[in-house]
């Protein structure tokens, strides 16, 4: 038995309708997902550390609002900022922030500001390039807060541990660090 005889008894008119219309439905689908689980939000950068070995990696998205972080409470000696996807547009996408905080509601302490800054590589396509900034140890002195620093015998809290070289501007394609007093964790992040 033919397999197109369903299809050969259509008036060529109809056929050709058909056809148009399931290329017109595939070329609408190949815009989506197929899993469920799938994101249309950008990643704005990965967040990695390393469990029993392996490499964990968190998406960030570029989405407001505090996240809780999925291994909230979970010390460790060593993060990952890798990059989040490139985009495609005609103008460079707007600069970001990322606070990272220990503890979260209203024991929530900011640890440090990931800034990201896009720039354009050779596919025509946004990356996003990173630079982070510690907040400063500080102390309450003659009514005022003043930011205590090495020079005075503070060590700085974030040490940089990657290889990776800044850009002429400052920022990182990707930033591996620790936390000078031992492991640490990161239980929540605010996109702004």
């Amino acid at each position: 038995m033919n397999q197109h005889a369903g299809w050969n008894r259509l008036a060529p008119g109809r056929r050709a309708v058909l056809a148009v219309a399931a290329m017109a439905l595939s070329v609408f689908l190949t815009g989506f997902s197929l899993n469920p689980f799938a994101s249309t939000t950008p990643t704005l950068m990965l967040l990695e550390h390393t469990q029993d070995g392996k490499p964990v990696q968190t998406r960030i998205e570029v989405k407001d609002g505090m996240v809780i972080s999925p291994d909230k409470g979970k010390p460790r000696d060593k993060w990952i900022i890798r990059a989040g996807d490139a985009l495609k547009s005609e103008v460079r996408p707007g600069d970001r922030s990322v606070g990272f905080y220990r503890g979260v509601d209203n024991q929530s302490t900011l640890l440090f500001v990931v800034k990201v800054h896009y720039y354009l590589n050779s596919d025509g396509r946004w990356v996003p390039q990173y630079q982070i900034n510690e907040e400063p140890v500080v102390i309450r002195l003659n009514g005022r807060w003043q930011p205590l620093s090495t020079s005075q015998g503070i060590a700085g809290q974030i040490a940089l541990t990657g290889t990776a070289l800044p850009n002429a501007e400052g920022y990182f394609t990707s930033l591996e660090f620790g936390f000078t007093s031992g492991p640490a964790s990161i239980d929540a992040w605010q996109v702004q």
